[in-house]
């Protein structure tokens, strides 16, 4: 028995057709191999699922049109797209039919729905998997059926083109030149009409893996406990094997991280060390700001307390060498003193104040200083070397600076220079004879007050006069040197500030790096003290604590990612495994053996996992016992949307009813098990032909068949489709009862078993009717009925198919119709026109056609109540038939009748029927 699916739309022009056989060969002989084009779809296992485009099988015609192409993986990407696009070429405007064993539908209908992603790689699998009826399908071997470990070459023959077969002989469909999957062309000779092709590398881009989106489409490629190297029992031989090639181990590995870019463990490591570090740098940052705000408060207050203390310290020191040199100044100047007293008084304050090595009174006379007096520490001369025209050379290269004393104010200079020793000079204005004509000029040597500027700690104390220059620094060689120090930013910010105190940040060039300092005027000269400090030295301890507390951070964190992963795995294990049952389930196989490990909710969405994978296969169960009782286009749109077929519909419908003649004197004369094989036969020839033409069964009844087309899914001529289907059935039970009086099969009434077709179009209620328990999808309505009671009518007229307007007017073109009569139902008021459904009009015979006209014409004469001449046409409609005709005899019979009992002016030739 052949069993025929519904039609799929197939690479956009072409649709799809499945056969469905019993492997019984003498059903093969039931179906007409001249329709459309037939694939032969067989598999075999050779590492990985191969399938092929095989020879016909014993039984078939040779000339059958087919196509042909040999074995080929499915996951060889390129020869699958190349197969596709030549599958669209030769299907197009047609219909492909692929005959497989029951057993391997989903297969065929995985590897098809492939084929059509990879021609149209823009619809997603999610649709594709829905058209082709894969939608819940499972599978017992997944993708992961190819080995684990990369693919990157593979040995095989590469394929020669695709080949139509059919009764023009033999094409080949291509030029002799096939792309191969890696791009290299493989040349084909053709030699004695017997292809020959040369052995060749086959190797899989990288961008082509096994592994390809168009696997995302669910794979049905089952793996039974017995395999079969071929799905289709064949009398062709095995394919030989190359004398080297060794079997390919099938490895069935589950990789459940293949199609995951991060694990799950991943990410949770991740994760915690993101936050970990996140938490810990922001701790670092804080407290490393707030410990830098603090020491630099700190440095602060001590570098301005330092300039403080220094700098009164330094202008104690410098007044207190003022005032010294005033007193002498006034032991020089005194008028009356004895020269020996005055002698012993300066070389006692010498020998007293060794740091004072020169003390001069000067006047000023036009731009020349004039000395009047001075007194040297002659020890210390004696000690340095440095003779009295040194300090003469001194005050004559200051001149200037120390002019300023004649203005009342007090000059400080640097008076290193050409010593060995640094030094400083002071002048200061002074009186004699009452008036300030004098000035007082003073070499004091810088031990006086260097001990104040010796280098302590980080910081850096210096001493500046109002113009610069460096009078006291922790580097002797600046002040020897005289340096100008004026272009740093404190001393800057020092001679230019009115305040006696600041401080400052900055960016020196000339030292390098940044520097904070304070500055404090001693109020003597417009010197002042300086401290700065590096900020570098200043923040040591908080780059270091920084460092410091990054490395506890790493070892942390890698404490931290240790312990992650460890215990990342009592959450992922779990996790893990459910998702190893997931791809089980997927696969079909709903004894999942995972077991609750923890007492949490991983533990108990694995409780419940398992609860749902023993529904799913109950639901399985159900689905399979459902798809073998009901039509699997009902199934296939229950399974999109039940709620919409359980609310039902009205639509325009064509509903099909069929009944065998006389079945109860058959079904006596048989026993169950020939009844039953009749049976059985005679509906699977019926539906198939039903199918074809894409008409829905909707219930058998006994040796009834009720059908629906346009419901529930759209059916384009839908009239003429159906009338496709009934004529053809009524053909396709003649050649029944031809093979069964040929091999004497059942009974002599068997084999001259008829049936009646009825035929009607119209609204119809249709969906799923019963009860909320149980229901079944039917249709209702006076279509329906109407329909129903044409195929009773046919026992009366002696028809084989009745057929209403609605159906007649589409099909006018196609088939030959004969209106036979004008009749009232029982259970109606509107009267009817029905019409027999001949056939063909392309097959119908002359005198067939003729017949029908002739009947026409006395229906016409009956209508005008000319009761004589309508006889005589329904007498020769008969003749030119060459058959009885049991409508014409009935007419004639009621023509009979109203010629004795004539109906009267106001008969509307309707016959009201009095039975079903």
């Amino acid at each position: 028995m052949i069993e025929i699916s519904a039609e799929i739309p197939f690479l956009r022009t072409s649709k799809l057709s499945f056969l469905l056989w019993d492997e019984s060969p003498g059903s093969l002989e039931t179906w007409d191999w001249n329709e459309g084009i037939t694939i032969f779809f067989q598999t075999r296992r050779a590492g990985e699922l191969e399938f092929r485009f095989g020879p016909p099988l014993w039984g078939i015609p040779t000339d059958t049109n087919r196509i042909e192409f040999p074995f080929v993986s499915i996951h060889n990407i390129p020869t699958n797209k190349y197969l596709a696009s030549e599958l669209s070429r030769l299907g197009e405007d047609k219909t492909i039919y692929v005959l497989i064993p029951k057993g391997m539908e989903l297969e065929a209908r995985s590897v098809f729905a492939r084929l059509e992603y990879l021609w149209d790689d823009k619809v997603s699998p999610d649709r594709i998997t829905h058209k082709f009826g894969l939608t819940g399908k499972t599978s017992s071997v997944a993708d992961s059926t190819v080995s684990s470990q990369p693919i990157s070459k593979k040995a095989t023959l590469s394929h020669p083109p695709l080949e139509f077969v059919g009764r023009s002989g033999r094409k080949k469909e291509r030029e002799a030149v096939l792309v191969s999957a890696n791009d290299s062309e493989v040349h084909f000779e053709e030699v004695n009409s017997e292809l020959v092709y040369e052995e060749r590398k086959e190797i899989y881009p990288e961008e082509e893996s096994p592994n390809h989106p168009y696997d995302l489409i669910e794979s049905s490629f089952s793996e039974s406990e017995n395999p079969v190297t071929e799905s289709v029992k064949t009398d062709v031989a095995p394919e030989s094997k190359p004398a080297d090639s060794k079997d390919i181990p099938e490895i069935h590995s589950l990789d459940s991280t293949a199609n995951t870019k991060f694990s799950l463990q991943l990410k949770m490591m991740g994760v915690i060390s993101f936050l970990f570090a996140l938490s810990v740098s922001v701790i670092i940052f804080f407290a490393s700001f707030y410990f830098k705000r603090s020491i630099e408060l700190q440095l602060r207050d001590n570098n301005i307390r330092i300039a403080e203390i220094i700098g009164s310290k330094v202008k104690s020191d410098i007044l207190g060498v003022v005032e010294k040199g005033r007193q002498i100044a006034i032991t020089l100047t005194t008028q009356g003193l004895p020269e020996a007293e005055r002698r012993l008084l300066i070389k006692t304050f010498f020998q007293n104040d060794k740091e004072f090595i020169y003390l001069g009174i000067f006047e000023k006379k036009e731009n020349t200083l004039i000395m009047k007096r001075e007194v040297f520490n002659e020890e210390e001369l004696k000690k340095s070397s440095v003779t009295e025209e040194d300090f003469h050379a001194v005050v004559n290269r200051n001149r200037d600076a120390l002019a300023e004393a004649f203005n009342g104010q007090a000059v400080l200079l640097n008076s290193s220079p050409g010593f060995q020793e640094p030094s400083f000079a002071i002048a200061i204005p002074t009186s004699e004879n009452g008036e300030l004509d004098n000035a007082l000029v003073m070499i004091v040597k810088l031990n006086k007050i260097i001990g104040a500027f010796s280098k302590k700690g980080i910081e850096t104390t210096f001493m500046v006069n109002g113009n610069g220059t460096a009078l006291a620094h922790p580097k002797e060689d600046l002040v020897l040197a005289a340096t100008d120090l004026a272009s740093m930013p404190i001393v800057k910010s020092m001679l230019t500030s009115a305040p006696n105190t600041g401080q400052m940040s900055y960016v020196d060039e000339e030292l390098g790096g940044s520097y904070l300092g304070s500055f404090q005027k001693i109020g003597f000269a417009d010197a002042g003290v300086i401290t700065i400090v590096s900020e570098e030295k200043a923040f040591a301890d908080v780059y270091k604590s920084q460092k410091t507390n990054l490395y506890i951070a790493g070892i942390g964190l890698c404490s931290a990612l240790i312990f992650v992963f460890f215990f990342s795995k009592t959450i992922t294990k779990p996790v893990l495994q459910l998702l190893t049952a997931t791809l089980e389930i997927a696969k079909g196989n709903f004894k999942i053996g995972i077991k609750p490990t923890t007492q949490d909710e991983v533990g108990l969405l694995t409780k419940y996992f398992i609860d749902m994978g023993a529904g799913l296969e109950e639901r399985e169960k159900v689905k399979n016992i459902l798809g073998s009782m009901i039509d699997p286009v009902v199934v296939q749109e229950a399974m999109v949307d039940l709620a919409a077929l359980k609310r039902g519909s009205e639509t325009l419908i064509t509903a099909f009813f069929s009944d065998v003649a006389s079945f109860s004197t058959i079904s006596e004369q048989l026993k169950s098990a020939d009844l039953a094989a009749l049976l059985n036969e005679y509906l699977s020839a019926m539906t198939l032909l039903l199918k074809k033409h894409e008409g829905v069964l909707d219930k058998y009844i006994g040796d009834a068949i009720v059908g629906i087309f346009n419901a529930p899914v759209p059916v384009l001529y839908h009239e003429l489709k159906a009338a496709r289907a009934s004529v053809d059935m009524v053909m396709k039970l003649g050649e029944l009862r031809e093979y069964w009086t040929k091999n004497n099969l059942y009974s002599k009434e068997a084999q001259v078993m008829d049936a009646r077709i009825g035929l009607n179009s119209g609204p119809a209620k249709v969906g799923f009717m019963g009860t909320d328990a149980l229901a079944s999808y039917t249709m209702m309505g006076d279509t329906v009925n109407l329909a129903a009671r044409l195929e009773a009518a046919g026992k009366d007229y002696g028809v084989n198919i009745l057929i209403t307007d609605p159906i007649r007017d589409p099909i006018q073109g196609e088939m030959v119709t004969r209106y036979l009569d004008l009749v009232r139902v029982k259970g109606k008021t509107e009267p009817v026109k029905i019409h027999e459904l001949i056939g063909y009009r392309s097959i119908v015979t002359a005198n067939q056609i003729e017949a029908a006209e002739i009947y026409e014409s006395g229906f016409k004469a009956y209508l005008e109540q000319n009761w004589g001449l309508a006889i005589k046409l329904f007498t020769d409609s008969e003749k030119a038939k060459g058959s009885k005709d049991k409508s014409s005899h009935m007419l004639i019979e009621r023509c009979e009748e109203y010629k004795i009992n004539p109906p009267g002016n106001h008969w509307d030739g309707v016959f009201t029927r009095t039975h079903k």
